[in-house]
């Protein structure tokens, strides 16, 4: 099996899958439809929304919707080469989420070939990294029929039900520009601007992992371009990140976050997407968990995320969504990697799942 799991790793790292490629995505999505859709190939579902490709494989008897992204954030060259260095794969997207999801898409293919096609539909987008707004999308046009959805896109640390909501908003600051020499003759937005982010520190403080409340980060802070030069207006990005026990949606934690700023500031949202809440009690989520706990052979806590994913947008709209993914680590960073041995159990896990489907 690691055999098999490294020999079609090497070509679906390959994939240069990034944001600004749109052929590259297209092509990762190609080689995903001729080497495990087989027969069902000619049922596959093609789009593109805003240059970004997706497929969408239909059962009209599916009780799960299996959803992945196969785009990654930019590498080293030799980051698109895969090496193994003992259990590990080492490469871009190996644990985010290439690596992740090919242990359901080598089971789905097998089942296939066995004449047991599972009950289940699949979803594979190629925009998770910049926002994910395929998923929404589709959404609105009523692509899905399945009563719950479920993706590999986290680690082995718990079976994730919960994370929180975000919104990337743009906070600007008008002032007086002018000489640098003569400040006297203008109006700072620079020191509101410094003010401000002091506030929300202080307002809004980081905590730590275990902390379940509301952040806000500033990420960019822009100027004027010149050294000499006071600037008519100055802005600051920030990520604003709330569990539901704080905030309903975004707007709310928008203006929880407007309502501590100084008058002269502004908010104005980039994207928002809602918390996940998923209830443990939910019928799949029970049956996945009992089928994972026994392949795996330990028990399988819950767990929520800071972080978010599109299953968010399930979640939002009434259906159960949830996350669990193989053993791995280092995402986004130069040694990402994921467990060779944690897949195998994966595709075996995916095999019991779809026999109690």
């Amino acid at each position: 099996m690691k055999k098999e799991l490294v020999r079609l790793l090497k070509p679906f790292i390959a994939f240069k899958s990034t944001a600004e490629s749109e052929i590259q995505k297209q092509e990762c999505l190609d080689w995903i439809a001729v080497t495990f859709c087989g027969k069902d190939i000619s049922h596959l579902k093609r789009g593109v929304f805003e240059k970004s490709p997706w497929i969408y494989l239909k059962n009209p008897n599916a009780k799960l919707l299996i959803f992945a992204h196969v785009d990654v954030v930019p590498g080293d060259e030799n980051q698109f080469e895969l090496r193994v260095e003992g259990d590990r794969a080492i490469g871009r997207g190996t644990s985010d989420m290439k690596g992740n999801i090919l242990p359901f898409l080598m089971a789905y293919s097998d089942a296939c070939k066995e004449e047991k096609q599972p009950a289940v539909s699949i979803l594979i987008t190629t925009d998770e990294e910049v926002g994910g707004l395929t998923i929404p999308y589709l959404l609105d046009e009523g692509m899905f029929h399945e009563s719950a959805a479920f993706t590999p896109d986290s680690n082995d640390l718990g079976i994730v039900i919960e994370h929180k909501g975000v919104a990337w908003v743009d906070m600007t600051v008008s002032g007086i520009g002018g000489h640098g020499a003569y400040p006297w003759d203008t109006k700072n937005p620079n020191l509101t601007l410094a003010e401000a982010i002091r506030i929300l520190s202080e307002k809004f403080p980081s905590g730590t992992h275990s902390d379940w409340q509301i952040t806000v980060t500033p990420t960019s802070v822009h100027s004027s371009g010149a050294q000499n030069q006071v600037p008519s207006t100055a802005s600051a990005v920030l990520d604003i990140r709330f569990p539901a026990s704080v905030c309903k949606n975004p707007d709310e934690a928008i203006t929880l976050v407007q309502n501590e700023l100084p008058e002269s500031c502004i908010v104005k949202p980039r994207l928002t997407a809602s918390p996940l809440q998923t209830s443990e009690t939910d019928p799949t989520v029970m049956l996945f968990k009992s089928v994972a706990e026994k392949v795996i052979g330990e028990s399988i806590a819950f767990k929520r995320e800071h972080g978010g994913t599109d299953a968010r947008y399930f979640s939002e709209r009434g259906i159960p969504a949830f996350l669990y993914g193989p053993k791995g680590a280092g995402l986004h960073g130069k040694d990402e990697w994921v467990s060779l041995s944690s897949l195998e159990k994966h595709y075996e896990m995916y095999k019991t799942l779809f026999k109690k489907m």
